[in-house]
Order: C-alpha cells, then sequence, then structure tokens
C-alpha cells in the first residue's frame, strides 16, 4: 500500500475520514477494522496488514477504492 493510501486509511479506521466502498466485502472488512482499533488503537499496524493481505487476494476489488482513498 502506497504510504500517501496508507496515511489515509489510519485515519478512515480512527473514524477521523469518512468512507464507504461501493464492494460489500471491502466495507465489511473497513468496519471491522474500525471496531478492533476503537477498542485496542494498538492494532492499527496489525489493521494495516489485513488490509495489505485482503488487497493482495483481491487487487480488482481494492485497486479503485485506494485510488478513491488517495483522492479524499
Amino acid at each position: 500500500m502506497a504510504p500517501n493510501i496508507q496515511a489515509k486509511f489510519q485515519l478512515i479506521l480512527q473514524k477521523k475520514l469518512k468512507y464507504t466502498s461501493a464492494n460489500l466485502g471491502f466495507n465489511m472488512l473497513i468496519n471491522k477494522l474500525q471496531r478492533k482499533v476503537a477498542s485496542d488503537p494498538e492494532s492499527m499496524d496489525a489493521c494495516l496488514k489485513e488490509v495489505d493481505d485482503f488487497a493482495a487476494k483481491f487487487p480488482a476489488v481494492v485497486n479503485a477504492d485506494f485510488a478513491k482513498i488517495a483522492a479524499l
């Protein structure tokens, strides 16, 4: 994940930046990770790794979302 996207994704996971994906699976992952970060802020690195793993498995799903997140 590019550094600028990672920085914005951290803000999304902290609920400081609002983003909704058109893909249900990616939305579910974001919501799950937001809850995880809210309950344990120290888990941010693990959550970002989980996003990277999801992106590696489903690049077609997240490429458009990463472009939109970069433009936020």
